[in-house]
C-alpha cells in the first residue's frame, strides 16, 4: 500500500531533441513565410508606385503637347528664315541679354542677363525687342556705358521643341541672336506709349514694380540678326528686310485669349 502512490504517477518522459529541433523549425518556417509575405507585398507597392508614376508622365506629356498644340501654330518652315526670325522672337516672352559688364571684377567681360521683352502688342509684332528697364539693374548700368547688346531668344520658349523631343541646343531647336545698340525711348512719345503698353500687357506684373526705381523703356536697334534654325551653321538675316515683313502675330494673341478662358 505505501506504494500505491506509484500508480498515480505519470511516468517521466525524457525532453526529445527531435521535439525541439522540429519546433525551433516549425518557429523558422513561420517566420521566412512572414517576412516573403512583407516582401511580396512590399514588392507591389513599388510596382504600382513605377506604374503610377509612369501613367502621370505620360499624362502629363500629352498634356502638355495638347495644351501646345491647341494654343499656338507650329512654327515656319525652316527655310523660311525671315517668318521664322519674326515668329521666334514674338512668341518669346523673355531674352538673355549679354552686355560688356562694367563690375570691377569682370570689366569688359560678356555679362548675360534674363530681362522680360516684348517685340509690339500681342496681335501687332514690329520686330523690334522692348525692354523694361531700371538704372539699378546691372544690364543698364552697363549700357550706360557701353550700349552694345546682343538678345537671344530661343524656339524652345514655347516647349516646341520639348514637346518634338528636340534639344534646346539642336540647330532645329531655333535660335535667334540680335545684336545692335541699346536706346533709351523718350517718355511721352507715341513709340513710348506703344511699347510700354505692349510690355504691360505681356507682363502685367510690371505694373506693381517698384516706382521708386526710375523704370524705362528701352529698345534693341538692330545691326546684325544670325540665326540657327536647321543644320549647317548660322543664316545672317537683312535688317531691312526682317522689319519690313508683315507678321501679325495672331497665333499669340489666340494663346493669349486661349490661356484667359480656362
Amino acid at each position: 500500500m505505501k506504494h500505491a502512490c506509484c500508480l498515480y504517477t505519470e511516468p517521466f518522459i525524457p525532453h526529445s531533441p527531435l521535439v525541439t529541433n522540429s519546433s525551433h523549425w516549425d518557429c523558422k518556417m513561420k517566420w521566412a513565410f512572414v517576412l516573403v509575405a512583407c516582401l511580396c507585398f512590399l514588392n507591389s507597392l513599388v510596382e504600382c508606385k513605377w506604374k503610377h508614376e509612369r501613367r502621370e508622365n505620360h499624362w502629363r506629356e500629352n498634356a502638355n503637347e495638347m495644351t501646345t498644340s491647341s494654343y499656338r501654330e507650329d512654327p515656319p518652315d525652316h527655310t523660311k528664315l525671315i517668318p521664322m526670325a519674326r515668329y521666334v522672337l514674338h512668341n518669346a516672352d523673355w531674352a538673355s541679354l549679354a552686355t560688356i559688364s562694367i563690375l570691377p571684377a569682370i570689366e569688359g567681360f560678356p555679362f548675360s542677363n534674363v530681362k522680360s521683352i516684348v517685340d509690339g502688342s500681342l496681335a501687332n509684332s514690329t520686330g523690334v525687342p522692348y525692354f523694361y528697364m531700371s538704372p539699378l539693374d546691372f544690364s543698364a548700368r552697363d549700357l550706360s556705358k557701353n550700349s552694345r547688346a546682343t538678345v537671344l531668344v530661343s524656339l524652345e520658349e514655347t516647349r516646341y521643341c520639348e514637346n518634338k523631343k528636340i534639344d534646346p541646343e539642336d540647330p532645329r531647336c531655333t535660335r535667334l541672336m540680335l545684336s545692335g545698340k541699346m536706346k533709351k525711348i523718350k517718355e511721352r512719345t507715341p513709340e513710348y506709349e506703344f511699347a510700354k503698353a505692349a510690355l504691360f500687357e505681356r507682363h502685367p506684373a510690371m505694373a506693381d514694380f517698384p516706382p521708386d526705381h526710375n523704370w524705362f523703356v528701352a529698345k534693341l536697334k538692330i545691326a546684325q540678326i544670325a540665326m540657327v534654325d536647321w543644320f549647317g551653321g548660322a543664316k545672317y538675316i537683312p535688317v531691312r528686310d526682317y522689319l519690313a515683313y508683315n507678321y501679325t502675330g495672331t497665333e499669340m494673341l489666340q494663346f493669349r485669349n486661349k490661356g484667359l478662358q480656362k
